[in-house]
Order: C-alpha cells, then sequence, then structure tokens
C-alpha cells in the first residue's frame, strides 16, 4: 500500500472516530494486511500524534481560520485538516508541501466541491504563522 493510500485510510478513520465522538486507535485493524512497514509507521505516527496533540492541532486550526468558525468546518474537511496538520507539526519525514498536496487532492475526493481552496488556505496559512514563529 502506498503512502497515499496509507493518508486516505487515516483520515477516513480519523473521520469516522469523529462522527462517533471517540479515539479508539483499534480501529487501524482496518488497515489492509499487506501494508508496508513505512505505510503502517506513517499511519500509527499520524494516530499518535492526533491522539497525543489533538488540543494543540484544533487550536493552531483555529488560530488559522479567517471568517470562519471551527464549529463550522465539515467533518471531513476537518478529518483531512488535522491529518496533513499532523503530519506538518509531528512527522518530520513527510515533506510540508506533500502534506498540503495530498490534504488538497482528498478534499477534491471527499469534500464539497470548493472545499480544497479552504483546506489548502488553512493548511497554507498554518505554515507561514509556524515559519514566522521559528525565524
Amino acid at each position: 500500500m502506498n503512502r497515499e493510500k496509507i493518508r486516505e485510510k487515516t483520515m477516513q478513520l480519523i473521520y469516522q472516530m469523529e462522527a462517533e465522538g471517540t479515539f479508539d486507535v483499534t480501529k487501524l485493524s482496518i488497515m489492509e494486511e499487506d501494508a508496508n512497514i513505512i505505510g503502517k509507521k506513517q499511519a500509527d505516527d499520524t494516530f499518535d500524534a492526533i491522539r497525543d496533540h489533538i488540543g494543540d492541532i484544533d487550536e493552531l486550526i483555529k488560530a488559522n481560520l479567517d471568517k470562519w468558525s471551527f464549529e463550522r468546518i465539515s467533518k471531513t474537511d476537518l478529518a483531512i485538516i488535522r491529518t496533513a496538520v499532523a503530519e506538518i507539526k509531528y512527522l518530520d519525514y513527510i515533506p510540508q508541501a506533500v502534506s498540503i498536496n495530498e490534504a488538497v487532492e482528498l478534499s477534491k475526493k471527499y469534500s464539497a466541491d470548493n472545499s480544497y481552496k479552504f483546506v489548502n488556505s488553512v493548511l497554507g496559512k498554518i505554515i507561514n504563522n509556524t515559519e514566522q514563529v521559528s525565524e
């Protein structure tokens, strides 16, 4: 299974966990058995980052919304953005540009017609604001 498919399955599980109101990592069993070691590590690392830093991730998202409230973000877009933010902030082996590009592609596939623009905007602001803070 390639990294894109791992990311897609991870986002789907994060969506499902949000919809059910529980963060149950045991749902990883839905991942295909033939996932390669890198893919499995990516999924595990993403879930761990979200579980351990969900408050920080959500605050970062909230701080980078422009004329939009956190509560109005669709569950699908929120799962996509959380997945990308976890990769950007906590998985240094995935380039930021890859995380953003994959998030945009997932939003084109699973979200409303123009959601990809919203996802791209929020993630771009997060990266820009994070880089400014670290300089």
